[in-house]
């Protein structure tokens, strides 16, 4: 550790990176910021390459992510993961197995990145610098370095072309989810357009995989791969076969060769989680090149943790992060096929550069709620009480989740059920709320 970083407390981190603009894909150099990665050493590269996957796409991208991370630590695979948002530490973000980094690392890294910034500017470039992302992003590179992991599995934050996680050239495996209309004012205004941005982290040569998608969406996917000359392989839902849905968890197989199926189970009622364990399953067999026995599948699958997704954060209580037409679509599908003998309740929560009108309606119009209530949240980017009173304007509103979800209990029954949505931003507000005092 540095003498600088043993003068820096990990809340003083925490705040500079908070100060720092978020996301600019539209303002991004991604030369710039591979030239910023080549000066650190290419850290990526240290002590020797590693393997790595990029997962990009709207839904289910930090799914993916988690459960191919976990089939490969199963596999004896040393491996990494750099995700966003944080639900409630930033440390979350990168990830070396199970386990967020430690704050005495982070620390030491952040800086560690902040002394060479400031190096890199005086000698090369001027005015660059580095948003809230890619600050994050060069730090994990770092600390998977000294890890010595042998896999990274990267997923995007916006889009993909101009994405901070696109700046390495070389990848060993390029992975879209299920794309849908999700941050327009930067990636374009149809699904084809968006699918373009996406496509771009798809390599030269370098197998891609990708979910099932629109007609749309998937042609563009298709043929940006074939200029790159790039093998893609689609899992396709047909080959996807449920057998038994609980409240607790899904028993489904997977054809993903034609001569090949494997029996699957996850421990989520989730049915789009399905789909994204495929992914990760396919991944898995992709880069090991080999056939994994069902046992060690099943043993990565039920390993995986990613909370904030269909998440049973108390009895009766369960929060899932939709926050977009597609997720949300998802999400009342997961309620509807739940079992329950009393009511459902529903508390939303989300940002205003959603199409949140269009959220309120498939809620409202689901039939699935006997109330709905609707609360702002601990974020400057939250909807106010006068937003969501426009937009359920038959609805409970409440200034914080804590009233919110207080109201709901305050009806709710032993055998009824109270489902939380919308950002992820409002985990952690719900967290609080649920915890013991």
């Amino acid at each position: 550790m540095s003498e600088t970083s043993l003068s820096i407390s990990y809340k003083s981190c925490e705040d500079y990176l908070l100060s720092l603009p978020r996301h600019m894909p539209g303002q991004r150099s991604l030369p710039a910021l591979r030239r910023f990665i080549s000066y650190l050493g290419d850290p990526h590269k240290l002590p020797q390459r590693k393997k790595i996957i990029h997962v990009g796409g709207t839904n289910g991208k930090g799914s993916t992510c988690t459960y191919l991370a976990a089939i490969l630590s199963v596999c004896g695979k040393k491996t990494a993961v750099f995700s966003s948002p944080h639900l409630i530490c930033m440390r979350e973000r990168i990830r070396i197995g199970e386990q967020m980094v430690s704050e005495a690392e982070f620390v030491c890294v952040f800086a560690m990145v902040r002394e060479k910034l400031a190096a890199f500017r005086q000698e090369q470039a001027g005015d660059f610098r580095l948003p809230f992302f890619d600050f994050l992003f060069v730090m994990a590179l770092i600390i998977f370095s000294r890890a010595d992991v042998e896999y990274i599995i990267l997923e995007c934050g916006i889009g993909g072309r101009l994405d901070a996680t696109n700046a390495l050239a070389n990848k060993d495996l390029a992975i879209l989810s299920r794309i849908g209309l999700d941050h327009m004012e930067y990636l374009g205004d149809t699904l084809g357009a968006i699918a373009a941005e996406k496509a771009a982290i798809i390599r030269a040569g370098v197998p891609a995989l990708s979910a099932k998608q629109a007609p749309e969406a998937l042609d563009v996917i298709a043929e940006y791969a074939a200029t790159q000359s790039a093998p893609l392989h689609v899992v396709d839902n047909d080959r996807l076969k449920i057998h038994e849905i609980g409240n607790k968890s899904i028993d489904f197989s997977y054809q993903y060769r034609y001569d090949k199926i494997a029996g699957l189970k996850l421990k989520t009622p989730a049915l789009y989680q399905t789909e994204n364990a495929a992914l990760a399953v396919h991944a898995a067999l992709l880069l090991l090149d080999s056939d994994i026995s069902e046992a060690t599948l099943n043993a990565g699958l039920m390993l995986a943790k990613w909370p904030g997704r269909m998440d049973e954060m108390a009895p009766g209580i369960i929060f899932d992060g939709a926050h977009n037409e597609d997720g949300i679509g998802a999400f009342l599908a997961a309620v509807g096929q739940l079992v329950c003998s009393g009511k459902k309740y529903l508390l939303f929560g989300g940002t205003g550069e959603k199409d949140s009108a269009r959220i309120a309606s498939l809620l409202s119009a689901s039939g699935l709620f006997t109330e709905i209530a609707a609360c702002h949240f601990d974020s400057p980017r939250s909807l106010t009480p006068a937003q969501l009173s426009a937009y359920f304007n038959t609805a409970q509103i409440f200034e914080n989740a804590q009233g919110g979800l207080g109201y709901l209990l305050s009806k709710k029954q032993a055998e009824d059920m109270i489902f939380i949505c919308g950002s992820l931003y409002l985990y952690a507000d719900i967290v609080a709320a649920v915890t013991p005092k």
